[in-house]
């Protein structure tokens, strides 16, 4: 709610601001709604949900970015028939609602309305599904001095980086490889629903084997796509890129937040997921400018996805070693709270 009101004055401020300053700063306050459901969403879902947990997960973000397409359109028809002012005033006008609403609705936990989590007491049948659900986790005081979480960090940076490298240029490419500059929207807009779908999939899989498992299934995705991204030739081709790619990209979008809570637990989620969030702008910010300076140098993108398929091997094996470490930490954890209760 908090991120939300912040939004709502960020694009009134845009809608008034008269300098390139102001403009700033509304754009920053703009993205406040982003940071602050992102950091939140794993503690709330997992209250409200101990059953289907991924799948609202991967619900929410699908329709999350399926509805952030669709109103960029609706943005766009405003600004060209009413002016950039009014569309942003609009904007404002309709999040407002939307706080509102959330609101008086929207609590923190089914307690606070009577009601129970949806699940609650549900054991999964699949005993081998990491065990994953509903820990509590150490308080970040503690966590923070774990060396899972320093990899983590170090691991959501490089996935991002790779996994975002050609995610601003996919219709360059594609042109560059010989195509029209349609058929390469094509190529973007199919990559686009594709995701959209395999966020749904991401989440409901992962209530069957695992977070981490559905991750490591994106972190090989990453290899495949870069490297057949590199060798498009043929339409067919260039599709089948964008397919796999789009399994990709759950890497740095459902997946962390699924991953937070199975590594570390609730208790430090929200902390976790800010930091978790950081990084994933730091290294989708760095993408775009490496991959066209590098595009520059070489005179194509190939050898870029190519490297990129090296460095992507390495944060599989990186990955490998944080789940042994959180593994780890969760054991001495549960062996501390059994010696509490004994």
């Amino acid at each position: 709610t908090i991120g939300l009101v912040i939004s709502t004055l960020g694009y009134a401020m845009a809608a008034g601001s008269q300098t390139l300053p102001v403009m700033c700063v509304a754009a920053v306050m703009e993205g406040a709604y982003g940071l602050c459901t992102n950091a939140g969403n794993p503690r709330l879902l997992s209250s409200w949900f101990h059953r289907h947990y991924g799948l609202v997960t991967g619900v929410i973000t699908a329709m999350t970015g399926l509805g952030g397409s669709v109103f960029s359109l609706i943005f766009g028809k405003i600004v060209s028939n009413l002016g950039w002012r009014s569309a942003y005033g609009i904007t404002a006008g309709i999040i407002a609602a939307v706080t509102v609403m959330i609101a008086v609705l929207v609590r923190n936990k089914p307690a606070d309305m009577g009601l129970k989590p949806y699940g609650e007491g549900y054991v999964p049948k699949n005993t081998k599904k990491d065990s994953e659900d509903h820990w509590d986790g150490y308080s970040f005081s503690v966590l923070k001095k774990k060396s899972s979480l320093r990899l983590v960090v170090v691991g959501t940076f490089l996935s991002c980086f790779c996994v975002y490298m050609p995610f601003s240029v996919l219709a360059a490419h594609v042109q560059d490889c010989g195509m029209s500059a349609e058929f390469a929207a094509g190529v973007q807009s199919l990559l686009m629903f594709v995701l959209a779908a395999f966020k749904l999939g991401f989440g409901f899989m992962s209530d069957k084997v695992g977070a981490k498992r559905m991750s490591m299934v994106s972190l090989v995705a990453v290899v495949a796509a870069m490297l057949l991204l590199a060798g498009i030739k043929t339409p067919a081709t260039a599709y089948l890129s964008a397919v796999v790619y789009a399994l990709a990209l759950p890497i740095c979008g459902i997946a962390p937040m699924l991953l937070v809570t199975t590594l570390f637990g609730y208790h430090s989620s929200a902390k976790v997921m800010g930091i978790i969030l950081a990084m994933t702008s730091v290294g989708n910010m760095l993408t775009a400018p490496l991959s066209n300076l590098l595009r520059d140098m070489f005179g194509t993108y190939r050898p870029v996805f190519i490297g990129t398929a090296v460095v992507s091997v390495g944060v599989i094996l990186l990955y490998l070693v944080i789940y042994k470490l959180a593994d780890k930490d969760r054991k001495e954890y549960e062996r501390s709270q059994q010696e509490i209760t004994a």
